[in-house]
């Protein structure tokens, strides 16, 4: 059962790196490579709040939190120094990622340089042990940190409006308003306003008569024609002479357009091949789930798509508890095949399984992208296929790095009576 820790408001926070790269399930699964023994720190699990103002902390310890800032000094300071131990262990890991150079290995090495980064002491939790050294680190607040707020300026030109004295009202009746008076001024005054265009009018109507007759060649290709518009000079000129490079281009665009048509024609004679039939997705699931070694159980969920970009597989329990790929058995769900965390497979497959029938209750199945390979904009498709209570259900979808804020979305939902 998840037991809450804290919650932390995002007035004043910024967040590191992109969602995919702060998701929990995602550094609980590196950080279960990395250090297989244990690292004594645990990652607490965010849950944004409905209405954004901040995020919730969740942990599965049982035992109870203590805030590190309000332990004793002396075993704050001996679990002080456990952290900074498990800090410099995890940045280590990061560097030997980092040190690979590929996509994949510097996503991971920022994704752990993010689940060690927090705002201060004060999101540090120690669960169990409060009284000596062996409880463990729990870590809320991860992958943020704090930022200025007094970044807006007071605004100068308010202040100076609100020290300004306030200016009386004028009565209506003080105020004397003009009398038009009558004659022709307001139309001698736009005549007065036009006159500087008589100079204007009278310069092109003299350039326009002195043109000469076959025009006169402006920049920009441009040709002025005077009095006539040049039909002078197209009489007594002679006719021009016929431009063969013309000719050959008319020639050559028709021969085209008779192509074309030869073309059209040949195309829409041809037959299209007869399209593959489509396996069907649960023979293929459960063929891939045979080759991969995969459990059978009463109750069964199966991801299968085919290319190389890593999609992770999950199912949320009645009780909140998620089954991953971590290995460990939560509502007596398992996590038995996870692929393409390197690439190495084109027809890959994911499977949970229920040997037993699974506790009762409502379950929801979620399907992330984890680390998309080539362009992000290129869409994954996939088909989830649910095995439960003798009925089997596909659930088709896609995803792409750019059309979901989490990269995850969720498949499909079942009870279990």
């Amino acid at each position: 059962m998840s037991q809450f820790v804290a919650t932390t408001t995002l007035s004043l926070m910024r967040s590191l790196g992109s969602t995919a790269e702060r998701s929990v399930h995602r550094l609980q699964a590196v950080l279960g490579r990395e250090f297989p023994g244990g690292i004594g720190l645990e990652l607490a699990e965010p849950v944004p709040r409905k209405d954004g103002s901040g995020i919730d902390w969740y942990t599965e310890r049982d035992e109870p939190l203590v805030r590190l800032t309000e332990l004793p000094p002396e075993t704050a300071a001996v679990y002080k120094a456990r952290l900074d131990q498990s800090v410099r262990a995890v940045l280590r890991a990061a560097a030997a990622h980092e040190a690979r150079t590929d996509p994949a290995a510097r996503s991971t090495a920022t994704a752990l340089r993010n689940a060690v980064t927090f705002p201060d002491d004060e999101n540090v939790w120690v669960s169990g042990g409060s009284d000596g050294s062996d409880g463990v680190l729990v870590l809320t607040a991860w992958g943020y940190e704090k930022h200025d707020a007094e970044t807006s300026g007071r605004g100068q030109i308010a202040e100076v409006a609100r020290d300004r004295p306030p200016t009386a009202p004028v009565p209506d009746t003080a105020v004397e308003r003009p009398v038009r008076s009558a004659g022709p001024s307001w139309w001698w005054s736009i005549a007065r306003r036009l006159l500087w265009l008589v100079p204007i009018a009278l310069a092109g109507a003299t350039a326009w008569l002195l043109l000469p007759a076959c025009g006169l060649v402006l920049p920009f290709g441009v040709t002025a024609f005077g009095k006539g518009g040049g039909a002078y000079c197209a009489l007594a000129s002679p006719p021009p002479a016929v431009d063969r490079a013309s000719l050959r281009t008319q020639e050559l665009m028709s021969e085209e357009a008779v192509i074309e048509e030869q073309l059209r024609r040949h195309l829409n004679s041809c037959q299209p091949p007869p399209r593959a039939e489509q396996s069907d997705p649960a023979q293929e699931a459960d063929k891939r789930v045979e080759s991969a070694g995969g459990a059978e159980g009463q109750t069964q969920v199966t991801l299968i798509w085919n290319n190389r970009t890593d999609l992770d597989l999950f199912v949320k329990c009645p009780d909140g508890g998620m089954v991953l790929l971590d290995g460990q058995p939560k509502c007596g769900g398992v996590h038995d095949i996870d692929m393409n965390l390197n690439g190495e497979n084109n027809k890959p497959v994911e499977h949970i399984t229920w040997a037993n029938k699974p506790p009762p209750g409502h379950y929801e199945v979620y399907v992330r992208l984890f680390d998309k390979r080539g362009d992000p904009a290129q869409r994954t498709d996939f088909n989830v296929i649910l095995k439960n209570g003798g009925a089997t259900q596909s659930y088709p979808g896609s995803l792409t790095q750019e059309s979901h804020d989490a990269s995850q979305m969720k498949v499909t939902e079942f009870d279990v009576p």
